[in-house]
C-alpha cells in the first residue's frame, strides 16, 4: 500500500512491481555517476516530483531543505553554485540542482508520481509494520526473493536424475524442430535469451506472468 500525502493507494500489486522493478538499479547507477548517497537522491527525486522542474525547485529550496533536514541534519543548499550539500555517514555530497540529474533521475520520478515515495507494508511472519521509502521496500523485497540452491549450465553439467525431472521425462518433454524459416521460434528464444531491450521487456514479463508453486520453491 503506497501513501501520498494523505491519500492511499492500492495500485494492481502486479503492475507496481513491474514498473518499479528496475528502481533500486537506477537510484544505484545514478548513486554512483553522481557520487551521491543513494537514499538522498531518492529524497531529490521527489522534490522534482513536488516541484515539477528545476527552476521551480531551486525557488521552493528552502522548504525543501527544511522537510529533508528531518532526515539529514547537516543539509545545506548553496545558491551560488546550485548545489546540495550534506555530510552522510561521514561522506561529504556535493550535488548540482540541474536539469541533468532530473533527466538522470526520470525513471525514479515517474514511479514516486505514481505511487508516492513512501509505502507502507506489512508482514506478519517478520513482524513488520513500517512506512519508508520506497528503496528501503524493495531492499526488503530482495530479502525474500526464493534462493536457487542448484544452478546447472548444460545437460551435461546435471546429474540424470534432474535431466530426467526437469527435461528429458518421456511423459512431460516436448521436443520442438527448429528451422531457419521458423520466425516465431526464434523470436521466442530471443525472449529467453536475446540482450536487446524488446527482448529483456518480453522475459520480465514472462517471468512476471509465470505461476509459481510452492513445490518449485527448493529454499
Amino acid at each position: 500500500m503506497g501513501k501520498r500525502g494523505n491519500e492511499f493507494l492500492t495500485p494492481d500489486v502486479r503492475e507496481f512491481v513491474t514498473e518499479a522493478f528496475d528502481y533500486l538499479a537506477i537510484l544505484e547507477k545514478c548513486s554512483i555517476n553522481h557520487s551521491a548517497n543513494r537514499g538522498l537522491l531518492e529524497q531529490i527525486a521527489n522534490g522534482f516530483v513536488k516541484y515539477g522542474s528545476t527552476d521551480n525547485f531551486i525557488k521552493n529550496i528552502n522548504a525543501w531543505v527544511k522537510s529533508v533536514c528531518k532526515i539529514y541534519p547537516e543539509l545545506k543548499f548553496d545558491h551560488d553554485t546550485n548545489q546540495i550539500c550534506a555530510t552522510i555517514d561521514l561522506h561529504d555530497q556535493f550535488i548540482i540542482l540541474d536539469d541533468e540529474l532530473m533527466n538522470d533521475l526520470m525513471p525514479i520520478i515517474e514511479v514516486q508520481k505514481k505511487y508516492g515515495l513512501l509505502i507502507r507494508w506489512k508482514s506478519a511472519s517478520a513482524k513488520i509494520d513500517r512506512t519508508a521509502p520506497l528503496s528501503q521496500f524493495f531492499e526488503y523485497i530482495e530479502t525474500r526473493y526464493p534462493v536457487i540452491k542448484d544452478r546447472y549450465k548444460g545437460l551435461g553439467s546435471s546429474d540424470a536424475g534432474v535431466s530426467k525431472e526437469v527435461i528429458m521425462d518421456p511423459r512431460t518433454r516436448r521436443i520442438v524442430r527448429v528451422s531457419m524459416d521458423d520466425p516465431d521460434t526464434f523470436r521466442r528464444l530471443g525472449v529467453l535469451v536475446g540482450k536487446s531491450k524488446d527482448e529483456v521487456e518480453g522475459r520480465k514479463e514472462l517471468l512476471m506472468n509465470f505461476k509459481f508453486t510452492e513445490d518449485m520453491i527448493d529454499n
